[in-house]
């Protein structure tokens, strides 16, 4: 018995296919069963229903663009009816005639309380009037009193006349009443309209030429002399003429007749005043947004608190680390010994003065050539004002206005010139090498004639080398003159 139960049970379990080998092949034969076709219809299926997804959403926003623009054309068509009906009511009421209805006729009245008394027209009473109409009536009343029949007729003249004035017939005053001088205002011609001080303007009225060269005389000044040119208005148009005839300050010049035209007429000159001072706003803010471009591509790879930080330290530091020269900003460090040589400033002076073949840097060369104080401390200032916009992480237009930067470019003006004094020496090869620095970047030479010199030629050779043709343009000469 034993040996039998040993043998069922023995026999009883079973054995169980292999799972992960069954497994694998179903997942094979579940990819092989997929054809290509079938495939690619199933990704044309996707992408259409992507694209009739895509269209509804743009459907959606336009319906919804639309309700809107009708929305809104409603509002705008209720509050301009609204105002057309209170326009209308207000001209109602002030034209209104009181009738009968609007008077309370009492069965014991006397009718010569509420008619008009018959005798000669009498004046109308201004609304200024109203307010005394209490004090009137007490003195009527008074007077009523004092006299008999004069009394009651005058009595009776001033209630009429007081009843005639309160709230029956309001006779306003045309001086006092603000609705009459608001109609009587949109009646009234605006005057002319101011000239414009554009270009083209000016050149319609004979004084393009003078006012365009000016213009770019006052840009050269603002960058090599006063950068902020005077802090009153008078100040301001003085240096500005200045400029204008400077312009046309040859004798011979066909600018002066319109120099002239401009000085008769002080209309046409105060638009070429304005035309011309707008060089200066003008020019230190070109000089800011390049400044920007340059502090942003310095600062990209950088998060928005990191550079808050960072400029946050080149502007409170002292020493003034960010036009120094060997500045590392992620260390943090920098080499006051060598002031004002900073890349920015360089990048700065190249980019807007001496980019491109008619820059203004290039043809005025002569000018440029001596770099003076002012023009590095314009660069100098208009590189705080970049960091200035970089102190919340983020770029945030600053500009270069005149009561805030003026002070600041004092500041570097005083520096310089104070560094000029104590170590003349580096000044001068400061000025040396940016403007060789200049020469590299525009490819053109800087250095003096006497350095290239004819020394090297050989004369023999050159003159070896053209003696055949001149021996040969004599002969056909001889030939020529036997021929004759």
């Amino acid at each position: 018995m034993t040996c039998k139960a040993k043998s069922k049970r023995a026999k009883s379990p079973t054995p169980t296919p292999p799972v992960s080998k069954t497994r694998g092949r179903k997942k094979a034969a579940s990819t092989l069963q997929v054809p290509d076709e079938q495939y690619e219809e199933f990704l044309k299926f996707q992408a259409q229903k992507k694209k009739e997804a895509e269209c509804s959403c743009k459907e959606d926003v336009r319906r919804k663009v639309d309700t809107l623009m009708d929305d809104e054309s409603n509002i705008e068509q209720e509050v301009s009816i609204e105002k057309k009906r209170k326009r209308v009511t207000r001209m109602r009421s002030e034209a209104a005639v009181p009738t009968m209805e609007d008077v309370d006729i009492e069965d014991d009245a006397n009718p010569s309380d509420i008619l008009p008394p018959l005798g000669p027209a009498k004046m109308k009473t201004p609304v200024a009037a109203l307010d005394e109409s209490d004090d009137l009536e007490v003195n009527n009343q008074t007077q009523a009193d004092s006299s008999d029949e004069e009394g009651h007729n005058s009595n009776s003249t001033a209630t009429t006349e007081v009843r005639r004035t309160n709230g029956l017939i309001q006779v306003k005053d045309e001086s006092t009443d603000n609705t009459t001088d608001c109609l009587r205002r949109k009646h009234v011609t605006k005057g002319d309209v101011r000239p414009l001080t554009t270009l083209a303007s000016l050149k319609k009225d004979g004084c393009g030429p003078l006012v365009d060269l000016a213009h770019q005389l006052l840009r050269i000044k603002v960058a090599l002399e006063v950068a902020f040119p005077g802090p009153s208005v008078d100040v301001q148009d003085s240096f500005t003429w200045d400029c204008i005839k400077e312009a046309a300050k040859d004798l011979g010049s066909p600018l002066k007749p319109m120099l002239d035209m401009s000085g008769r007429d002080d209309v046409l000159k105060s638009r070429a005043i304005a035309y011309v001072w707008s060089g200066a706003s003008q020019l230190r803010g070109e000089l800011v947004i390049k400044a920007r471009d340059t502090v942003i591509f310095q600062l990209q790879q950088m998060c928005p608190k990191e550079i808050g930080d960072i400029a946050n330290w080149l502007l409170t530091t002292k020493k003034d680390p960010f036009f120094c020269s060997e500045l590392d900003l992620k260390a943090k460090t920098f080499n006051k010994n060598l002031p004002f040589r900073a890349p920015l400033l360089r990048q700065l002076l190249y980019s807007q003065f001496f980019q491109g073949p008619g820059s203004e840097g290039i043809a005025y060369m002569e000018h440029f050539q001596k770099l003076p104080n002012n023009l590095i401390a314009l660069l100098a200032t208009a590189g705080e004002c970049a960091y200035k916009g970089m102190l919340t992480g983020s770029p945030v237009v600053v500009d270069l206005k005149e009561p805030i930067f003026q002070p600041r470019h004092q500041y570097y003006m005083l520096k310089l010139n104070a560094h000029q004094e104590c170590s003349p020496m580096y000044m001068e090869k400061l000025w040396k090498d940016l403007w060789t620095e200049l020469g590299e970047s525009c490819r053109y030479l800087t250095r003096h004639l006497d350095d290239d010199s004819d020394s090297e030629l050989d004369f023999d050779a050159m003159e070896e080398f053209a003696r055949p043709y001149a021996t040969g343009s004599g002969t056909t000469m001889s030939t020529s003159t036997s021929v004759m």
